[in-house]
Formats: C-alpha cells, structure tokens, sequence
C-alpha cells in the first residue's frame, strides 16, 4: 500500500471499534451495530481463512450477513463476486464457470437450487457456530481483486470487470475529496442491485465514517420502498437512478425530505426538468451528478448541479469535472483530441482504471489504449463534449450500449439470445426507444411475419436478467437498408 494513500477497508475495521455502539445498518427495520456487523464479519472471515478459495460468490440478499460476506471476503485479501437470486440460472452458471467459482455464501432464505451444486460448496453464513476472531488485518496485495462485476458482454456472455484494491483504494481517496459534510451521525441510503457497482459505495463509504446504511427491500414495489424509506427515517444521504425519480413524479406534490442534505444522481443520464421539479421535495439538499463506467471503479467525474443555469445537452444533465487524479480526452475518430466545444468519444485515464477484463486480452486491447501522452485510456464510448469552464458535458453513447435501471447493456446480447431461438436463421434488432425525461424502452423487432410472443419471452427470460428482456415486440416481414446495404435501425425506430 502506498504511504499516502487512504485504505478503505482498513478505514471500516477501525469504525468497527471506534463506532462500536453506533448503529450500522438498518435493514428490514432491523438495527445492527458496529460491534455486531464486525461480530458477523469475523465470524464469516474466520471461516473463509481456512479455504484455499481466492474468489468467492456471494448471494446478493437483503441481510446483514450478505454485506458481512462482502466485508469478511475483503478483510481476508479475497476476491469477490455477486450472484443474483432472480437472474436465470444459465446466467449464474455462466458467470461462476467464468470466475472458477467453487465457494458460494448464501442466508437462510436463498432458493440455492438455482445453481449446480456439484462442483461448489455452499456455506450458510447465517447457521455458522461462534468461532475465535481471525486477526482482522487484511492480507491482499494493493493490486489484487477486490471484487468482479459481471457486465453485459456482446457475444452473449457476461463480461467480467476486476477491480484491484489499488483502483478502490483510488477511489475512495478521490471521492473522499469530493468536500462531503458528512459523519457519524449520517443516514444514507443503498437502493442498488448488489450486482451493481453503485452498491458498493453505497455502503462501504458510510461504514468509513461511522454513518448508518439504509437498506431498500427488494420485496414489492421498489420505488415505493425507497421514497417510504427515506421518508421514515429521515435519511440525510441518497443516491439514487433517475429512473426512480421518474416513476415518482406523480407523488413530487405529497414526498417531503427537508433532512436529505444530498441528492446524487447517478448511473444513467439524468434529466434537468425532473431534477428541477423534484428540488420542492429536498429544499435543503444539494444536487449532485456523478459519472462513472464500471472499468474506472464506480465514479470518476461530478457535477454540482446548481438551482438554476443548469449545463445541459438535450436535457441530459452535464457530468462537470474529473475526480482527482482522473485524467480525461475527448477524441474524434481519428483518435485526435476535439477543439472545445465539439463532440467526441471520452477517455479516462488514472489509477481507478482496471488492468483489464477478466480473462479477456481481446476485449482488453479494444478498450485500453495508451495515449500520446504515454498513459493507458480506458474508451468509455461516452459522447461528450468539454466546455469553455472544464465541464465535460454529456452527449450520449456512440455504440449499442446503453443505460437502463442504471445496467449496462449490449443491445447486441440481447439479439444473439434472440437469433440463436430462431436459430440463426431470422435477423433481430433491438431498439431503445426514449420519451419523456429520456427515460427509455426497449422494443425488439423480429424479421419474420408471425412469431409466438410467449414462447419467444419465455427464451429470453430464461437467459436474460428481468432488466434486459424488451417490453414490446414487433414483427416486420422485410427490414429496411441503409445505403451501406446494411439494417437501417433509424428507418425500423421511425416503423415502430
């Protein structure tokens, strides 16, 4: 570890001693301390020393012993990776094959016949006996994994993003700059998937301070759940989707949160007419846009969206400045930085960028590329634009990702799943279609004249997480070219 800079995870087993009476978490309306969240972490952490295992599955569940799971697997210099309850068991196989997975952390209530069980142990972290306490230093070298987040790969498999504890590490000393006023007495919420990387600042930032973490059930409705929880406890801290804000528009006129000091907003464009309306609801609280790819650990540019004379481009809320220690350019096709004011391609550089994709060189060389300056850039495939101020103003995606409930998501994955139900031998495309406040849809148009709706949901649902799979279909006997003789996606938009 470098002498100056910070260390998360040793910063959080200090509050577990410093903070021990304090509450740490409330999860179900359930309160658990400092002493007994580092209680739980040991008891896990103890257990996993004795294992050979470097990666580790977690069961992403709304329980303390899930976030001690993460905890115990980070303190004991292991690696970590999220499994997902409702995502299909095809893609959870996938991805504990990809990650050589042979250990999976589960709670009482998880369904674990969701996984092939015959080449992994299972140990359920809430039936695990008292053991003595393992020493409570973590051994991981600073560029080993912390943790591996399964994104939407093209080909039709996940792709895995490994994040070093150096590149979280950098993180957390660069978010910490970000001026919060902010301490143990603080309630913030974590509303994300922990399959999600927003998650993890979501409760590792509060438990470095001493601050309690607010859990969102997934039962019911979630949107409900959030504004119902935030509500109820007067929470000072949120980052949520704008998404979330959209679907709670109707109700701007009754929500009432005059303790909440901040408000970011985050993984997905954000909207500035929604973000204005919603300023009634939060009077006290400050705005804030935070940008970040999963490949640059979480966040690497903000944004204090001020009360009025807000940057924008159509609407979508600018991204503001890099984090310290980020580096960025804007290119043209031509891999030329643009003049201010013009459009390219942004590229990240610094120590919050990953290595590499996971067991992947291919996709690695086609995103990190070393710059004329001699530093390696990660190609997010962010539209951006750099204004006379330094803000780096957001345009849009130049490829066939886009942002949906905060996901990352190939459009193409969802084609190939599509093709290989029709095995190969009907073309597909999916459409993200946007409307108000550029929240967006997804609609997938099929060659073919007749297709059977259920069935062709059923595949889809059976291979694709809940996130991906399109809410409308359409057939279309013939799909129109572009004069490149190939499918002209603008021309089925305009069909549809």
């Amino acid at each position: 570890m470098e002498k100056d800079q910070k260390d998360m995870i040793g910063e959080i087993i200090n509050a577990f001693e410093k903070y021990a009476e304090h509450q740490a978490f409330v999860i179900n309306d359930i309160a658990y301390t400092y002493r007994q969240l580092s209680e739980t972490v040991y008891k896990i952490s103890t257990l996993i020393n004795e294992r050979k295992d470097k990666i580790i599955g977690i069961i992403a569940e709304d329980k303390l012993e899930t976030y001690a799971s993460i905890l115990a697997v980070l303190i004991s210099g292991k690696t970590y990776v999220i499994l997902h309850p409702a995502y299909p068991k095809h893609r959870n196989k996938k991805i504990a094959e990809l990650a050589d997975i042979h250990l999976i952390l589960y709670t009482k209530d998880i369904r674990i016949l969701n996984l092939d069980t015959q080449h992994i142990d299972f140990i359920c972290t809430s039936e695990i006996q008292e053991t003595p306490p393992s020493s409570s230093g973590s051994h991981a070298e600073k560029n080993e994994n912390a943790y591996i987040i399964f994104t939407s790969g093209s080909t039709g498999e996940p792709k895995g993003v490994p994040i070093s504890r150096n590149n979280l590490n950098a993180f957390y000393d660069a978010y910490s700059h970000l001026d919060w006023q902010l301490d143990e007495n603080d309630r913030m919420l974590q509303m994300f998937e922990l399959t999600f990387d927003v998650s993890i600042v979501s409760f590792l930032y509060p438990l470095t301070i001493g601050a309690c973490v607010y859990t969102v059930s997934p039962e019911g409705v979630k949107y409900i759940n959030v504004i119902e929880t935030l509500e109820k406890y007067n929470l000072t801290f949120a980052a949520v989707a704008p998404s979330l804000l959209q679907l709670l528009l109707p109700y701007f006129s009754e929500i009432q949160l005059p303790k909440l000091k901040y408000l970011v907003v985050t993984a997905e464009a954000s909207d500035v007419e929604l973000l204005s309306a919603f300023r009634s609801c939060a009077p006290n609280a400050s705005f804030v846009n935070l940008y970040g790819p999963t490949e640059g650990t979480i966040y690497c540019t903000a944004y204090q969206i001020p009360t009025t004379s807000c940057k924008h481009h159509n609407g979508m809320i600018a991204i503001g400045k890099p984090f310290n220690g980020t580096d960025i350019l804007i290119m043209d096709s031509n891999e030329t930085t643009v003049s201010t004011g013009e459009t390219g391609e942004l590229w990240i550089s610094g120590k919050q960028i990953m290595n590499g994709y996971w067991n992947s060189p291919e996709k690695t060389q086609e995103c990190l590329i070393k710059g004329i300056d001699g530093k390696i850039y990660y190609k997010t495939g962010d539209l951006c634009q750099l204004d006379a101020d330094g803000d780096i103003i957001y345009c849009g995606r130049k490829d066939s990702q886009i942002k949906l409930q905060g996901f990352r998501i190939e459009l193409s994955e969802i084609e190939h799943v599509v093709k290989n139900y029709f095995n190969n031998e009907c073309k597909a495309v999916v459409i993200p279609k946007y409307g108000e406040n550029n929240q967006c849809e997804l609609h997938l148009v099929v060659e073919k004249v007749h297709l059977d709706r259920q069935q062709i949901e059923e595949h889809m649902n059976s291979r694709l997480p809940f996130y991906m799979v399109p809410k409308h279909i359409h057939c279309m006997e013939h799909f129109p070219l572009n004069t490149s003789s190939k499918t002209d996606r603008k021309k089925i938009l305009e069909l549809i």
